[in-house]
């Protein structure tokens, strides 16, 4: 009866999910924050190295900059960095993009990042991908992997 009744809450819990992610809103903010861990793959090689992704605020995407001669740059190349990031979003957009300098006093207090990203062990990630494969949805199942594999993955120091 046991496992007829985590079938049973298995089925259920698959056909609220993606209702509850989509009409809460998450879904679409969890695929714009899915660029952080990407960055290197959305952006090309030279942004990557000169700029990295900050914070999203009411669709808005901070990027920090390492210089205010980069920042110009940058600046130039807004729409196109624009219509780079959201090619790859597929139910989202980043509406603008706002350029910031690093804080000297952040600069000279911190010289190791506060998360570091360590991956999952590769059969715990196939283990909850087994776990979630009930979900019928697959962009709903995705969202729900990559947000799993994020909480694994972001390690606080």
């Amino acid at each position: 009866m046991r496992d007829e009744q985590r079938k049973n809450a298995k089925k259920l819990l698959a056909a609220i999910l993606p209702r509850v992610m989509k009409d809460n809103g998450w879904e679409a903010r969890l695929e714009m924050h899915s660029i952080f861990p990407d960055w290197e793959k959305v952006v090309d090689e030279t942004t990557a190295t000169y700029a990295q992704p900050l914070k999203i605020v009411k669709e808005t995407l901070w990027i920090e900059v390492e210089n205010s001669a980069w920042m110009q740059q940058f600046q130039y190349q807004k729409i196109m960095l624009l219509k780079t990031i959201n090619g790859h979003l597929k139910n989202s957009k980043i509406k603008d993009i706002r350029f910031v300098l690093p804080h000297e006093s952040r600069k000279a207090k911190v010289e190791e990042p506060k998360l570091k990203f360590v991956a999952p062990p590769r059969d715990e990630v196939e283990k909850f991908e087994e776990q979630s494969s009930f979900i019928e949805d697959e962009a709903s199942r995705e969202a729900l992997v990559r947000l799993w594999y994020l909480s694994k993955a972001c390690k606080r120091e």
